[in-house]
């Protein structure tokens, strides 16, 4: 008996811990309860507004686009000419027949050419992708258990979803009829439900997953199965608007309770009760430690019997409330349409002067912190940025020395295996960097910092030096999101139709150029896609080295997206369309004796001087907003709490500015949190841009000087 009670264990939940439970339960759907109905109007109204502002700025656009088309046909024809009727251009989401419709429409009035250029065959819909590469661990406490993280694209739209190995055989059996004798599930780990959780079994299944998707994914009948589409999360929702009122609502109950971190779910009861169980956990985690058996196989069947005993009772208190809450929305939803109509301007010019008096009352508050940040700036940075640029000057340089030949002259001979010793020697500068970030940079700057948090009198700001000393594996993992071989895949496909360019003696260009475009554009995005795996690396290494970092991950993945957007992305946009660019010019110039070969190399060489400029100047922007986004991450959040409290008297007195027809349609307070982190992040941008002088040469002088 007793040998069978170590193994089976007993549920530590007593009557009165059950209570604490329920209780906690009721207090977390009350709040989001009370933000789900808040949230309905707050949403419905920000769509209408962002509708409004849409339709006002396309009508600036055309009309701004209608005067530079004027101006070009004048200074081609002469000022007195008269000026045909100008179409409007179509919308962004336009298809591609309609787009070059309306060009050849252009051309045929004798205006300015736009893209594309000259005749264009079809664009094939964009190709799904699937990738599953990693796995996680989740319920560490309760019951662990493994997901695999599955993330897919297609076209511009990308999501992730986490699965469990029993989610995979429900669609196995739902997908049964449609699937070939190849596609093959892997077995389950043990015949009686036990999991295997071995580091070396995860990653081997991972593999044997992502090749079963690789499988069905690669048959059509698959593609369009709704149960395929909700399992990899690309399943068209029937209530959008009404997820987008959940999301916001389970954002702000989330942020009441400072429970930080991604949910992935694919309906809202599963995101709810996720984060139940979670701040369940919190509230009785060391009353339940303390009673549960050291025998490992007890403890662990323990763990089960109170997250099987939590969940009942989640599974009892929230459908009720939630389908209370979904009820009510949507009754609301229809008052919100109806009132909207009438006074949306109204809405829109009384939120503009709501938030100009907030304004001036957080600039005045802020004031103390302002200067104690310039002072920071202005102390810590000449001690700093040397630190955190001289790697950067470093691979610069190498780059320079080592590197751009080779990759000068692959551009010139459109030869991949030159191309690829470029690539070689940008590898080994890159694992240098990496580890000077991770071992020299974080050891100097715990040096530095010690010096500067002695210096600081103002306690919030004293809350920015602890995250700061991982700085230097935050950067090396940012340059790990960078990886040449990125950007060496792009190039590669462009090197193929240069030497289709070459050979076609300037005949049919434009056809070479559009394939070429949508090729290395898909090229990318896909290369983009992968580059995601950094910033969720980086995220989760910050996360791993304290749980009080958990708004800097946040921050820094999102500048991990701005990385991959604007200096990748960018960059290789730049490089994509200047070549085809430059290639069109030169082919519809018949004044030029080079040879047709000499002009294709010519293009492909100013492009990459322009992707150059664009990379560096992207780089730049990216190093100040970054610096900017990570100390507002830091300490935003506490000083949100300290000017909401000094801010609070103001909201009496601006209850008088909102006119009576909208008062039911702005909530003042829940307003003023938002804009007040809108503010404050702008005033930080202005607190740095105050040191910009100082901060820019002192960036001069290190990237000049910094010897490795």
């Amino acid at each position: 008996m007793e040998i069978i009670n170590k193994i089976l264990g007993k549920n530590p939940l007593d009557e009165a811990m059950m209570e604490r439970i329920k209780k906690k339960i009721q207090d977390i759907l009350k709040v989001f309860g009370d933000y789900y109905q808040i949230q309905t109007k707050t949403v419905i109204i920000e769509n209408k507004e962002n509708e409004y502002k849409e339709k006002e700025e396309r009508k600036k656009e055309i009309d701004k686009y209608k005067k530079n088309q004027e101006k070009y046909y004048k200074k081609r024809f002469g000022e007195d000419s008269e000026v045909p009727n100008i179409p409007n251009p179509p919308e962004k989401e336009a298809k591609l027949e309609v787009m070059t419709e309306y060009c050849n429409k252009m051309l045929e009035l004798n205006f300015k050419p736009l893209f594309p250029r000259g005749k264009m065959e079809p664009l094939k819909d964009p190709e799904l992708t699937i990738e599953l590469n990693r796995y996680a661990l989740r319920d560490i406490y309760f019951d662990p258990y493994a997901v695999y993280i599955i993330k897919s694209s297609k076209g511009d739209k990308a999501v992730e979803r986490e699965r469990r190995f029993k989610e995979f055989e429900k669609l196995h059996k739902a997908l049964k009829k449609e699937l070939t004798k190849e596609c093959v599930l892997p077995p389950a780990s043990s015949k009686i439900g036990a999991r295997n959780l071995n580091p070396e079994f995860l990653e081997n299944r991972v593999n044997t997953l992502n090749e079963y998707l690789q499988k069905i994914s690669a048959i059509e009948s698959v593609k369009k199965n709704e149960a395929f589409l909700r399992f990899i999360g690309f399943y068209e929702s029937p209530d959008p608007l009404g997820d987008q009122i959940f999301e916001a609502a389970f954002r702000k109950t989330k942020s009441y309770f400072c429970c930080y971190g991604d949910f992935k779910w694919d309906v809202p009861s599963d995101a709810m009760s996720k984060l139940i169980i979670k701040e369940v956990w919190y509230t009785i985690k060391f009353d339940i430690e303390g009673k549960l058996p050291k025998v490992e196989t007890a403890r662990k069947t323990t763990m089960k019997i109170v997250h099987t005993s939590i969940a009942k009772i989640i599974d009892t208190l929230l459908p009720p409330v939630w389908d209370t809450a979904e009820k009510a929305s949507k009754s609301l939803r229809e008052t919100v349409f109806k009132v909207l109509e009438k006074v949306i301007e109204t809405i829109i010019d009384t939120k503009n002067k709501l938030n100009e008096k907030l304004k001036e009352s957080i600039i005045k508050l802020f004031e103390p912190l302002r200067v104690a940040l310039a002072t920071l700036f202005s102390t810590g940075v000449h001690k700093i940025i040397p630190l955190i640029v001289g790697p950067f000057s470093y691979v610069y340089k190498t780059y320079q020395e080592k590197a751009e030949k080779f990759i000068l002259d692959s551009f010139k001979s459109g030869d991949k295996g030159i191309l690829e010793k470029g690539v070689d020697i940008m590898n080994k500068i890159y694992e240098d960097i990496i580890k000077k970030f991770e071992e020299k940079v974080d050891e100097d700057l715990k040096i530095i910092l010690d010096e500067l948090c002695n210096g600081v009198n103002y306690s919030l700001l004293k809350n920015c030096f602890f995250p700061m000393r991982v700085i230097g594996k935050m950067f090396a993992d940012f340059i790990r999101i960078i990886n040449p071989k990125h950007w060496s895949k792009v190039a590669s496909t462009m090197f193929e139709y240069k030497t289709k360019l070459c050979q076609c003696d300037g005949k049919g260009v434009e056809n070479i150029l559009n394939e070429m475009e949508r090729n290395s554009y898909y090229e990318m995005d896909y290369e983009s896609w992968r580059m995601d795996n950094g910033r969720y690396a980086l995220k989760y290494d910050i996360y791993r080295f304290s749980s009080d970092l958990d708004s800097i991950a946040d921050v820094c993945f999102d500048v991990g997206g701005k990385v991959i957007k604007k200096v990748f992305k960018g960059s290789c946009e730049k490089f994509i369309r200047k070549f085809s660019d430059y290639t069109w010019s030169f082919s519809v110039k018949s004044d030029d004796d080079k040879k047709w070969n000499e002009k294709v190399d010519e293009a492909m060489f100013l492009a990459y001087q322009d992707a150059k400029h664009k990379f560096n100047k992207e780089c730049g922007i990216i190093l100040k907003e970054g610096i900017c986004d990570i100390l507002g991450g830091i300490i935003v959040d506490k000083l949100i709490e300290e000017i909401i409290k000094g801010v609070e008297p103001v909201f009496k007195t601006l209850d008088n500015i909102i006119p009576e027809q909208v008062k039911d349609l702005i909530n003042i307070e829940d307003m003023a949190k938002d804009d007040i982190e809108d503010i404050l992040t702008s005033v930080f941008e202005g607190a740095v841009g105050d040191q910009e002088k100082a901060f820019t040469e002192e960036l001069d002088k290190a990237i000049e000087n910094c010897q490795l």
